[in-house]
């Protein structure tokens, strides 16, 4: 069950829940007011994000370009439009893609850019603020950390990586082999899918952990700082780290706010 092709089924089937994985996001439950709902959680994320890099790194902190990894339906890609001059929203589903564009529209955002994930080739220059939330525990590790290395490389010197990862899962080993079971043999994913009331042949949402010690020396590899880690809850059995860390200038000449203790 490759993911690529399961993303662009939940694209094209149930998108709002493919981004959100509550049941009042189900696209026969969408309406405009969970619809606001929805987007303005995007609002409250971005939120976040920009008073995090100004409180831990530079307090003027204001992006003037900013890509966004794994936009889905613009959920962050429109509240990053209302900061930046510039944004890139990528995703490998082109019907994400294509609603997002919807909504955008909708919105009267018209400095946004979509493009469809190769692996990343497609995506050139530099930004402000390279980011990712929810998406990279969809992702096997290995492939992964590649495309944390290659966006490292899509941050300016100066500008910040914000991502998102899953670290560890408490769950038993049984279990763990279960859900494994699930990614590699379609039918166990099916009668799963009928015992849940669910669509049988819903794809099952792949959720993988990353080892958080090697994202961190490799960005420090690319002259990054050392990253600001804040735990992000899960509801799961999973633990996840919200990761920030400044790409340095080559002279080394911005200084960074203190990290308060924080690690």
């Amino acid at each position: 069950m490759g993911t690529d092709k399961d993303w662009e089924k939940w694209g094209a089937t149930d998108p709002y829940f493919g981004v959100l994985s509550s049941e009042q996001f189900r696209a026969d439950k969408i309406n405009k007011s969970v619809k606001d709902q929805f987007f303005d959680s995007g609002k409250r994320h971005v939120k976040r994000v920009i008073e995090t890099i100004r409180e831990h790194f530079d307090p003027k902190f204001s992006p003037i370009s900013a890509l966004d990894f794994g936009c889905g339906v613009g959920r962050l890609v429109i509240p990053l439009a209302g900061l930046a001059n510039e944004v890139v929203g990528v995703d490998v589903s082109p019907s994400m893609l294509s609603e997002a564009a919807k909504n955008c529209e909708l919105a009267n955002v018209r400095n946004v850019t979509f493009i469809q994930l190769k692996d990343l080739s497609n995506v050139t220059g530099q930004f402000d603020l390279v980011h990712s939330y929810i998406v990279f525990q969809h992702i096997s590790w290995i492939r992964g950390r590649i495309l944390i290395q290659t966006l490292s490389e899509r941050v300016q010197p100066g500008g910040y990586i914000a991502i998102h990862v899953f670290t560890s899962c408490n769950a038993p080993k049984l279990i763990r082999a279960l859900v494994r079971l699930r990614y590699i043999f379609p039918p166990f994913n099916w009668l799963r899918n009928i015992a849940k009331g669910r669509p049988a042949f819903e794809p099952a949402m792949q959720l993988h952990t990353y080892d958080l010690s090697t994202i961190k020396s490799d960005l420090v590899a690319r002259n990054f700082k050392i990253p600001l880690c804040i735990d992000e809850p899960t509801g799961s059995e999973f633990t996840s780290t919200l990761l920030f860390a400044l790409r340095m200038p080559p002279n080394d000449s911005f200084k960074p706010m203190p990290l308060h203790g924080v690690t």
